[in-house]
């Protein structure tokens, strides 16, 4: 048996259905048919011709002409609060909010393991920039650069001195980053700069070794030692018996940081003595001060997994770490201990995610 075929629905001869609209017009709240909406837009059309016909061009002339004659329409409350009134408001709203998570989400993946240096937004008010060479050929108020990965543990004393001695990005079975800032305003003044650490897994910074080069002068930093508090010194304070015969990283350049052990014949043996790490997540700060107009500064940060450290086992394999050298102005400091933390740190908070959607 063959379907009947559905018989479409008959009007009087004139007759039309209406069409239903998502908005409706309305005349002082009044909900208007389609008849009197036609009515009233063509009683506008007639207007304005008639208005422009005397010269009379001004919107806002007309408008108030059409009002007094009732040709005119409520203004409409717009999309969103039709939404909003119809409840989808509320799920717009929460599919926004996912897809600020998933953005946030993605970005603090993109920043896993990265090394970034800012500039404070008074820093570059003042006309500090940033550069990766000397010749400051792209000058920018931040930069990145990718994480050093796979890398193996190794000794301090295969690091040589040269790794201040190139410009840019260097990894090798380290990471190694060598930039500028110069002042490029009218002022003199003073900046402080804080290395600090953004992102880790594994804990991996209980292993990891600094080496900090500003205008050529190198510190060495570690993590304090766990058991003792004291600053990890490689071989140990008790341990007399062993040494480094050669530390090239810091022969040349700090010899403060570098303690005889023991002599035998030819032969001296060294012990490593690096800076403590200024807290947990805070490798160290410091300060330039009467920083002239084009005055510029050298920094080189190289990291790696010191393999002589204690804390150097299987259990950092995988890990990450992301690191972060901020600028700013010296009164900026002051502004924030005279009471003014939590606001700075805000505003510290925010800048970063601005300047890491400049790139992302």
């Amino acid at each position: 048996m063959a379907p009947s075929k559905k018989k479409a629905p008959e009007f009087p001869e004139g007759e039309h259905p209406q069409r239903r609209f998502l908005f409706k017009k309305k005349r002082a709240g009044v909900e208007l048919s389609r008849e009197q909406v036609s009515a009233i837009k063509a009683g506008r059309k007639k207007l304005r011709k008639e208005m422009r016909a005397r010269g009379l061009k001004s919107k806002r002339d007309f408008e108030a002409t059409a009002a007094s004659l009732g040709l005119y329409f409520d203004k409409a409350r717009g999309l969103w609060a039709w939404l909003w009134r119809h409840g989808l408001g509320l799920l717009l709203g929460a599919f926004l909010l996912m897809l600020l998570v998933l953005f946030i989400l993605s970005l603090v993946q993109y920043m896993r393991g990265r090394f970034t240096v800012h500039l404070s937004d008074e820093m570059f008010k003042e006309g500090f920039t940033l550069s990766e060479t000397a010749d400051f050929a792209n000058p920018t108020t931040v930069l990145f650069a990718v994480p050093a990965e796979d890398v193996p543990c190794i000794s301090v004393a295969q690091i040589g001195p040269e790794v201040d001695m190139i410009d840019g990005e260097h990894n090798e079975n380290y990471f190694a980053y060598t930039f500028y800032i110069r002042n490029e305003g009218e002022n003199t003044v003073d900046y402080k700069w804080e290395l600090s650490i953004n992102q880790e897994t594994q804990n991996l910074s209980s292993a990891t070794w600094v080496a900090l080069y500003e205008d050529g002068n190198l510190i060495l930093y570690a993590e304090e030692n766990k058991e003792t508090g004291d600053i990890e010194a490689l071989p140990p304070f008790y341990d007399d018996t062993r040494g480094y015969m050669a530390v090239p990283l810091l022969e040349q350049d700090n010899p403060d940081q570098l303690e005889v052990v023991a002599t035998q014949g030819r032969f001296t043996y060294y012990r490593i003595l690096p800076e403590a790490f200024a807290s947990e997540n805070v490798v160290t700060r410091r300060e330039m001060q009467e920083v002239d107009p084009m005055e510029a500064h050298k920094y080189t940060v190289v990291m790696w997994i010191e393999g002589d450290d204690p804390d150097c086992t299987d259990d950092l394999i995988d890990g990450t770490m992301g690191v972060q050298m901020d600028f700013r102005l010296t009164h900026e400091e002051q502004e924030e201990e005279e009471g003014h933390g939590f606001g700075v740190r805000w505003k510290k908070f925010w800048d970063r995610v601005r300047d890491n959607m400049d790139f992302v």
